[in-house]
């Protein structure tokens, strides 16, 4: 299927034909990644998820645990 590149105000878009959202099942209001893969774009429906607290994370986990373990790779660019 082929797409033409459209002016949309002062961006640039393509429309996506209803049947492939159909397939899809992708919404108006839906989130999507957008990337470049092997100089391609490449759109993916982002699933939303449900926030939990950390104890419900881990209900049911029966591992040890260390309090001392710190994960520093990451440390600082905790995402809110």
């Amino acid at each position: 299927m082929n797409a033409s590149i459209k002016k949309i105000g002062n961006s640039k878009g393509i429309i996506i034909p209803s049947s492939i959202l159909k397939v899809l099942q992708i919404s108006e209001s839906d989130q999507l990644d957008l990337r470049v893969e092997n100089n391609q774009i490449v759109l993916s429906k982002i699933t939303p998820y449900e926030s939990m607290i950390l104890e419900d994370v881990f209900t049911g986990y029966t591992g040890d645990y260390d309090p001392e373990l710190i994960f520093t790779d990451d440390l600082g660019e905790e995402k809110w």
